[in-house]
């Protein structure tokens, strides 16, 4: 067991990926090492990370106005985000050499057209600009790194975070987007900037959170023996304040938790950082499936055109 091994030995165990990592070249792997990342070395830290990362994609309120305006998130919630999910994992899984990461980006694009057209048919307006294309780009490499760094059992290296800006600028030139940052640390800077100008309140916001609050609880309580989840869920609630940060309360209208409940979020965190990182041996087998299953797709058998909603699938005779 890697409990009884020295020391020394764990630890030459438990980063062996990250030398492996570290072999690599994040300027032409950057999709294997963002894929490595995800799957073997931070799996549950990227989702609860990644979930918080959704949370800003959908807070800003031109943002969350036309999601609801669409509907797609507050009455088909659970295919919305199971949606996405598929969409998302084919990019990470596949890289964008491959014929189904770059078709994953392409129904991406015809979503987000679809729906806009759809929405101005009755003559209205809406319009997803540039900027905030670019704003859920970098939130969504950004917030899910920020949450490694913070809880995950070891520091991110430069390869890594080279590899990361690699990956999620060559999706943003694939979604033909412009003015695309060219470092990671501007990345970061226009992220927090974006956030510090357009993060505001609004009641379209607070539904959006109504709606999806269930997938950070999953995240939190899916460990736990079935008998545990209900008390789990309950508990998971209560902790969501302290867990998504102060610009996303503004935009959300959460009230602030308790400094003491903030402290003992951080605490469990990284405790339970701690355990896998002392405890626990490299993971052999990757924690994510080669295709996402979900009630409409229950054995992931779905070709990428026929994911989304009903304005941008095709269907299967």
């Amino acid at each position: 067991m890697a409990v009884l091994l020295p020391i020394g030995r764990r630890r030459l165990r438990r980063y062996a990926r990250l030398r492996e990592i570290e072999r690599m070249d994040p300027e032409r792997s950057y999709s294997d090492i963002w894929l490595l990342d995800m799957a073997y070395e931070f799996p549950w830290d990227m989702q609860l990370s990644g979930s918080i990362s959704f949370y800003y994609s959908i807070a800003p309120p031109s943002i969350a106005r036309l999601l609801v305006r669409t509907g797609e998130l507050t009455e088909n919630t659970a295919k919305r985000m199971d949606d996405t999910s598929i969409l998302m994992w084919e990019t990470f899984r596949n890289g964008f050499t491959s014929p189904r990461g770059r078709a994953a980006v392409r129904q991406m694009n015809r979503i987000h057209r679809n729906a806009v057209k759809q929405v101005n048919s009755g003559g209205e307006q809406w319009r997803i600009t540039n900027e905030e294309y670019l704003f859920v780009l970098a939130t969504t490499m950004v917030t899910t790194l920020r949450g490694v760094e913070r809880y995950g059992w070891r520091p991110l290296s430069d390869h890594e975070r080279t590899a990361a800006f690699r990956h999620f600028r060559e999706m943003g030139e694939l979604m033909g987007l412009k003015d695309i940052p060219d470092s990671y640390d501007e990345f970061v800077r226009f992220h927090d900037s974006f956030v510090a100008a357009e993060f505001a309140y609004t009641p379209e916001a607070a539904k959006l959170w109504r709606a999806t609050r269930f997938m950070i609880v999953d995240v939190l309580t899916g460990w736990l023996p079935p008998l545990l989840v209900p008390a789990g869920r309950a508990v998971a609630e209560a902790l969501l304040p302290a867990l998504v940060g102060p610009d996303l309360r503004r935009a959300f209208g959460l009230r602030d938790p308790s400094p003491v409940l903030v402290r003992a979020v951080d605490l469990a965190l990284r405790l339970r950082a701690g355990y896998v990182r002392a405890l626990l041996p490299p993971r052999r087998e990757s924690a994510m499936p080669d295709t996402v299953p979900t009630e409409q797709f229950p054995d992931g058998d779905y070709e990428i055109s026929e994911v989304g909603p009903d304005h941008s699938v095709s269907r299967r005779p």
